[in-house]
């Protein structure tokens, strides 16, 4: 998992930031490089796009309660 994205950009059209909307994601889905939304003037310099950059992990009481709904 990496914590850095590294994009090639003009010096004056560096974000300060890549928002990543997670709010309609479940437990174990992740973000992709190639699933980023930036700026066509942005190029990433990493080749492989399916390599995750965030994944939604839960707590283990949130895993068993899960389980737990899923089965009543």
């Amino acid at each position: 998992m990496e914590r850095t994205v590294k994009y090639l950009c003009p010096a004056d059209a560096i974000p300060p930031f890549i928002e990543v909307d997670l709010s309609m994601l479940d437990i174990g889905h992740k973000i992709l490089l190639k699933d980023l939304k930036v700026g066509s003037n942005l190029q990433l310099l990493q080749n492989d796009g399916s390599f995750p950059v965030c994944k939604i992990m839960g707590s283990r009481g949130a895993a068993a309660a899960a389980a737990a709904a899923a089965a009543s």
